[in-house]
């Protein structure tokens, strides 16, 4: 999401030198310096207002009771599009097989925290949609970054499509890092499907990302447990990964492996010099699959 709905929403200086001239003729010499170019401006997603489409990176797959399959990649401008309108206060959600939905103010649920969710149900099938502005794993909110999730099911068989995708104020490429190594304090939260049971990952698991600009690479570990239906905490592992950041924008993905699965992520930085990441991931394996979303800030 470039940036999203419903959330609303430089300096420059020149520098003048005056050199003294040595010499017969008394005179004085003005060098002028162009001054620099401003940089980026940003909105807060707090700040955002009127119409807007984003395109959000992320990942999408299918899910069963039996657990989540086909994940596959969606690398910014290859995600979901979301089309805001502010005077009807809607959504609509246009995939990249076509698919598409709009959600209205009609649909909309009481938010929970920071997340507002949209429903609808009609004849057989269920889509939902939800936005979370997220906080830091140390607990730090976000500014420029927003989480989204859209589901479209058969609410026969339970059976559906996921889209994760992660968005808001993508960090522009001209302000991009290219040089240093920074670490990002960030969380995650999502789902892990194990024997036909579902666990629920927030609050109990972690994740770690660093970004090296200077080799525009990428590296996080996802460390997981959850529970179902208030039972114990469940351990499922440690998966870790490597990715590569784009050459001309903000974006980034990569694969991951760990115990008993392996599978990948795609996100993005977001808000000034890349002060912001966020990425959706997906997990399969023999006796696991599972998928989330994971939002930092830089340390």
């Amino acid at each position: 999401m470039d940036q999203t709905g419903r959330m609303r929403g430089v300096t420059t200086c020149g520098i003048v030198f005056f050199v003294s001239a040595c010499g017969g003729s008394g005179g004085t010499l003005v060098s002028t310096i162009p001054p620099p170019p401003a940089p980026p401006s940003y909105t807060r997603i707090a700040d955002m207002t009127g119409d807007r489409t984003f395109q959000p990176a992320g990942v999408q797959y299918d899910s069963s009771a039996a657990g989540l399959t086909s994940g596959t990649a969606q690398n910014f401008g290859n995600g979901v599009a979301i089309a805001y309108t502010a005077a009807t206060d809607s959504y609509r959600l246009t995939a990249q097989d076509g698919a598409t939905f709009t959600f209205t103010p009609a649909m909309a649920k009481p938010p929970s925290g920071a997340t507002q969710t949209w429903v609808n149900e009609t004849g057989t099938q269920r889509n939902q949609f939800s936005l979370t502005v997220p906080i830091s794993g140390s607990g730090v909110p976000l500014s420029y970054t927003v989480l989204g999730s859209w589901g479209r099911f058969d609410t026969t068989t339970t059976n559906g499509t996921i889209r994760l995708s992660v968005g808001g104020a993508p960090t522009y490429a001209a302000d991009m890092p290219r040089t240093g190594v920074a670490i990002y304090s960030a969380g995650t939260g999502g789902a892990i499907v194990s024997a036909g049971q579902s666990y629920t990952l927030q609050g109990n698991s972690s994740v770690s990302f660093t970004a090296n600009f200077g080799a525009s690479t990428v590296s996080t570990t996802l460390t997981l447990a959850g529970t179902s239906g208030g039972g114990p905490v469940t351990s499922f592992g440690t998966f870790s990964g490597t990715g590569t950041i784009s050459s001309t924008g903000s974006g980034f993905s990569g694969t991951l492996g760990g115990t008993g699965a392996t599978g990948l992520f795609s996100g993005g930085f977001f808000g000034p010099h890349a002060l912001e990441m966020a990425m959706a991931w997906y997990l399969n394996g023999a006796t696991i699959s599972g998928a989330g979303l994971a939002a930092g800030i830089k340390q």
